[in-house]
């Protein structure tokens, strides 16, 4: 359950700046609210300025699906949240990462990885939630594959994502009905 009130586009207590934002919401996101806005519409103005971040950094991103996608499901794993692994582990997959760097992740695992670029990505957020920085090595590893806009892109990136779980894991977003928990407790 929820710590607090689910926002829906339905409801009938909606201010009107809940009722702007929302229809802001419903044109850009084919007539839903995602799960992270149910809670920020609590405070609509700070919705107003979260979606559209987050929208350049997914929808707009520089990189492919496959990668970009590995880097919330990192952020997910990291920040141990459900919500966000279970909603981006099947676009990462059909995007092409394998089943078997989704399941290590999910797991807490390092994964073996066949492609160079996974595993930079992986190096670069796990050093930096982990650690709190990033290794010379692993930095420039990621700038040498993916050049200095994509490596700032991609610390923006987990950083939203790190954002969105924090949001969901704070206020306690209960799993889409049927869904079991994808990832290995870790405490």
């Amino acid at each position: 359950m929820p710590r607090i009130p689910l926002i829906d586009a339905d409801s009938s207590d909606l201010d009107p700046a809940q009722k702007r934002v929302i229809e802001t919401l419903l044109g850009r996101r084919g007539g839903r609210v995602p799960g992270p806005f149910r809670f920020a519409l609590h405070a609509p103005e700070v919705t107003e300025v979260w979606h559209p971040l987050g929208e350049t950094l997914r929808l707009k991103s520089s990189f492919p699906l496959r990668l970009s996608e590995f880097a919330i499901i990192i952020t997910a794993r990291e920040w141990d949240c459900d919500y966000v692994f279970q909603a981006h582990e099947k676009i990462a997959r059909e995007d092409g990462l394998s089943q078997a760097v989704v399941d290590a992740v999910a797991k807490g695992e390092r994964p073996k990885f066949d492609k160079e670029d996974e595993g930079a990505v992986y190096d670069y957020c796990t050093e930096l939630f982990r650690n709190h920085a990033i290794s010379d090595k692993s930095y420039n590893r990621a700038k040498e594959l993916f050049g200095v806009p994509r490596i700032v892109e991609l610390t923006a990136l987990i950083g939203y994502y790190g954002m969105v779980a924090m949001t969901l894991l704070a206020h306690e977003m209960p799993l889409p009905a049927g869904v079991k928990p994808p990832l290995a407790k870790r405490r």
